[in-house]
């Protein structure tokens, strides 16, 4: 599991603050499987522009074992203990669709520093719906500060030939005492949310809590393409 997070100050609050990790976090020569968007039916009628509802299914671990496209060194990646988004990091959607994304989070958690990656931006409704390990439902706007597990943070490159897109939805953490699924996997929470894609286009996806290692915990896996860290298609 992650080690535990120091506060190191407030960051910039809002998505100029954190547009410049895209183009850090995507330095790795490995390339991951592509996760096509699975057609799907939308509840009710369609926004006026949209042409089609897919979804997509992440899930988060606490090491990167279970990531099956890593497996070439006897049944392990390089890095088993690292922490990871799966079943793979580069995802592809339709153009003028509804994207509705759920995420699976078996990992713990601790206090994100900037307040503004607990809450919802980007969604359908600015809202996302969000399942406990205990079975409580609810929808959400934000979660607890002090209990972040990941982020799912899409945001633009610098580029004007394409839309513009930002969508950043925390998880929380899985309690450290959740019970043990017959997998060996903790309970998990689990965070659903929808956002509408615009033109064609190539984003940087990451998650924005600080989970990895070295200086300020943003080394390792969060530094690394492929862990933390991904490309959302618009095609």
């Amino acid at each position: 599991m992650k080690p535990a997070v120091t506060a190191i100050g407030t960051l910039l609050v809002g998505a100029l603050a954190i547009s410049g990790a895209a183009l850090v976090l995507h330095s790795a020569p490995v390339t991951p499987p592509t996760l096509v968007a699975t057609p799907s039916t939308a509840p009710g009628s369609l926004p006026p522009g949209v042409t089609k509802a897919v979804s997509l299914n992440l899930s988060t671990y606490g090491d990167s074992s279970a990531i099956k496209w890593r497996r070439g060194n006897g049944g392990q990646g390089p890095h088993p203990d690292w922490v990871s988004y799966g079943p793979t990091t580069v995802l592809q959607v339709p153009a003028h669709a509804l994207v509705t994304v759920t995420i699976t989070q078996y990992d713990t958690g601790d206090r994100i520093p900037n307040p503004f990656l607990s809450e919802v931006h980007g969604t359908v409704g600015g809202t996302a719906q969000l399942t406990m390990a205990d079975g409580k439902t609810s929808t959400v706007t934000s979660i607890d500060q002090a209990h972040v597990g990941h982020t799912f943070t899409v945001r633009s490159f610098p580029s004007s030939a394409q839309d513009t897109l930002f969508v950043s939805v925390p998880v929380p953490a899985v309690s450290s005492n959740a019970p043990a699924l017959a997998n060996g996997f903790p309970k998990p929470n689990v965070m659903t949310f929808s956002f509408i894609t615009k033109g064609k286009g190539t984003y940087a996806w990451n998650c924005e809590f600080p989970c990895g290692s070295n200086y300020a915990s943003f080394g390792g896996p969060m530094a690394t393409y492929g862990y933390m860290s991904g490309t959302l298609k618009v095609v």
